[in-house]
């Protein structure tokens, strides 16, 4: 009897030892047009905390991750206006933020800051459910796939991409992003000092542009190398495909690298 039962564990486990193991994620993009939320922020800015709260309470209006892809960008043109040094600004986040402006045809940029699916958002306490569910009644213009697997500190990424509309085809680049969750952070200075924030959606890395075929496709590989206080469990692969010369980001996708 004992030599049966072992005989039937190692039979299972032979099947589902690949699926429970192994560090590979995957994911495609489906038949409907998800919102892609961009928010720039700072920790020292003071109108900031409303906006995240307002972000990671968007599934308590029925905001998903099936129906929206955020990221949470902190910039650092504030860290020397503020007297607080935002650890999680870039300048390549920065850079984001003022790209998506000049696409909106506007020369400045301030925190909060919200873009959905490429257009500004002024009014985001008024009218910010009411623009996700503009934008995702579109078709998608995109399809993407992203497969994923992480060896020792770095996650290698494998991106196809294929556009639709000779439009799309000419004008259209892909970026990749990490995001994190749960990501606690005590506030010294600045506007919030003595706040402890708990931050959803941080922009760990964002990679591009990818530039796609004459064709509108592309398939690329990218690898990310992983920092040591960085949580897997609570990271995301994001792609996004946007058209450069009117902004409109066609399509995003969100991969969990969760186990």
């Amino acid at each position: 009897m004992l030599k049966q039962l072992c005989t039937t564990l190692a039979f299972f486990s032979f099947f589902i030892t690949p699926t429970v193991f192994a560090s590979n994620w995957q994911a495609k993009s489906m038949d409907k047009h998800i919102a892609v939320i961009e928010l720039f922020t700072a920790e020292g800015c003071g109108l900031c905390p409303p906006a995240e709260k307002w972000v990671k309470q968007l599934p308590e209006h029925g905001i998903t991750s099936d129906e929206a892809v955020i990221l949470n960008f902190h910039v650092d043109y504030l860290d020397d206006k503020k007297g607080w040094v935002d650890r999680f600004a870039s300048p390549v986040f920065t850079n984001r933020q003022k790209q998506l402006a000049r696409l909106n045809l506007f020369q400045t940029v301030y925190t909060p800051e919200f873009f959905i699916s490429g257009e500004i958002l002024h009014d985001w306490r008024s009218h910010g459910l009411e623009a996700i569910d503009f934008v995702r009644e579109f078709k998608p213009q995109a399809d993407i796939t992203l497969q994923a697997n992480k060896n020792q500190n770095t996650i290698s990424v494998n991106t196809k991409v294929s556009v639709q509309g000779e439009d799309n085809e000419q004008n259209s680049q892909v970026y990749l992003a990490l995001t994190e969750n749960n990501v606690t952070n005590k506030v010294r200075g600045g506007d919030n000092a003595g706040a402890t924030f708990h931050h959803q959606y941080l922009v760990r890395a964002w990679l591009g542009p990818f530039k796609l075929t004459k064709d509108g496709k592309a398939d690329f590989d990218t690898q990310i190398s992983l920092k040591k206080e960085w949580k897997l469990a609570d990271m995301s692969l994001v792609a996004i495909v946007q058209n450069m010369e009117n902004g409109y980001v066609l399509q995003g996708l969100a991969l969990p690298l969760k186990d």
